[in-house]
């Protein structure tokens, strides 16, 4: 026989088409979301049932860290001239629409869930700025490109982040990376600490361990460099299309992730 729903968790067209066994399960899908997407969800509203009796626990709302939220009286700024070092992430007008519902129950620790997952801006890699981890990783490579500016590498540590990301992303000379290369790729000493922690901490502490390189004035870019860098876009497309389908090695991943990030953060703004 199959198990009673909550009492209280409406139909199957309420929208609430997502059930997790309890709050642990849930708050894990959660955090993988925001990682992979590259997005954040803030609490917005909680509240319980007024019916008698209750149909649920409590209903809750995150939105997107990025929605514009405004109360009773707009907020006017006592020094319109002075200019934020770091922009807002919220979005003017609409705001975002993106959301989490969810609901628990009295007699059961199932957790119902309503997702609407349609942003009204970028995601992914592009909207790391306007998150905590990456706004975290800004701040680190700050204080770092502060501590390291006019100093001579000490340290192998150091001597690894003075070398040019060329040389740590180069592929071969014919320009084809095969899987082998993945696969028997060897983490240096900055890495391997990144791979032993959690799934959660591997993208801030790749970002502190691959420290940036001091910013220089951009030189015209060569033919050649060009060339090359259509060939490593290439060779990325090729590798994601075969994400899809094939597990890559985590080590692997974690020092292409580490790499994206490094050059990200060094792109000139």
């Amino acid at each position: 026989s199959t198990s009673k729903a909550p009492y209280g968790s409406g139909d199957a067209d309420d929208g609430y088409t997502m059930t997790f066994e309890n709050m642990d399960a849930f708050e894990a899908w959660r955090q993988k979301e925001e990682k992979e997407q590259v997005v954040e969800f803030v609490k917005g509203d909680t509240h319980g049932s007024k019916a008698n009796p209750p149909r649920f626990k409590e209903h809750t709302k995150l939105v997107c860290a990025r929605h514009q939220r405004s109360g009773r009286k707009k907020y006017v700024k006592k020094h319109p001239e002075r200019v934020r070092k770091v922009p807002s992430r919220k979005i003017e007008g609409g705001g975002c629409p993106a959301s989490i519902s969810y609901k628990t129950y009295y007699d059961s620790p199932q957790v119902r869930v309503c997702y609407n997952q349609e942003h009204s801006h970028e995601i992914g890699l592009a909207n790391l700025p306007f998150t905590r981890r990456g706004r975290r990783a800004q701040v680190e490579w700050e204080k770092d490109h502060r501590n390291r500016k006019g100093r001579p590498p000490t340290n192998s540590k150091d001597a690894a982040a003075s070398r040019s990301p060329s040389e740590l992303t180069s592929p071969p000379e014919n320009g084809v990376a095969g899987p082998s290369m993945s696969i028997s790729y060897q983490p240096s000493q900055s890495v391997q600490p990144v791979i032993a922690q959690t799934q959660q901490n591997r993208l801030a502490q790749t970002i502190s361990m691959l420290a940036p390189l001091p910013q220089f004035p951009i030189p015209t870019v060569p033919a050649d460099t060009v060339e090359r860098w259509d060939r490593m876009g290439t060779l990325f497309n090729t590798v994601k299309d075969h994400a899809r389908t094939f597990q890559y090695p985590e080590a692997s991943v974690a020092a292409l992730e580490g790499v994206l990030i490094r050059l990200y953060l060094e792109s000139p703004l």
